[in-house]
């Protein structure tokens, strides 16, 4: 068994200086010391944190409505705690993207059924993520079962955006 303590042994990570003696001969002794600082290994839990960050990084956009869901999560979490009325002005809201659909629909009709449904499928993900914020605001987003709304919510704007990314539109039938 080691002869070393505790405290020896689990040091901090800092850095380490190292003094090497001076040289003995002719003309040194008027010289400093040579000082060499050597940084140690860096330990698991920042090498694997580092890694991560690179990843979240380099995978950013494509993960970008995730982060959004989570500071929105973040936000009703707040916002509930000081102000719960705020879910009735945020309540009207949550018809925003029905009368979007509508104008669309009227000023813009689609040219295919795939744009219709693309429509469709973006205007129930933000009437869902809207009434979820309004509840969430009021009940707190992690009372009763908005959580798992929020869950699903997020995950399928995660899965459109990433299909929208993969599929290319044309000016004819853009969303």
């Amino acid at each position: 068994m080691s002869r070393r303590t505790r405290s020896q042994a689990a040091k901090a990570a800092a850095p380490t200086t190292v003094h090497i003696p001076r040289q003995r001969g002719r003309g040194r002794r008027q010289e400093m010391p040579v000082i060499v600082v050597v940084s140690e290994q860096p330990t698991l839990t920042a090498r694997a944190t580092s890694a991560t960050g690179r990843w979240v990084w380099k995978h950013r956009r494509a993960w970008a409505p995730t982060g959004f869901a989570v500071a929105v999560l973040a936000v009703a979490g707040i916002v509930h705690i000081f102000a719960p009325w705020a879910a009735f002005i945020a309540a009207p809201a949550g018809l925003a993207p029905l009368v979007k659909l509508g104008w669309e629909a009227k000023s813009r009709p689609a040219a295919d059924l795939t744009t219709t449904v693309w429509r469709i499928a973006l205007a129930t993900l933000a009437l869902a993520g809207t009434t979820w914020f309004s509840l969430a605001l009021w009940f707190g987003p992690l009372g009763g079962p908005l959580m798992g709304l929020w869950t699903f919510t997020a995950i399928a704007g995660q899965v459109m955006w990433l299909i929208a990314r993969r599929t290319s539109t044309t000016v004819k039938g853009s969303i």
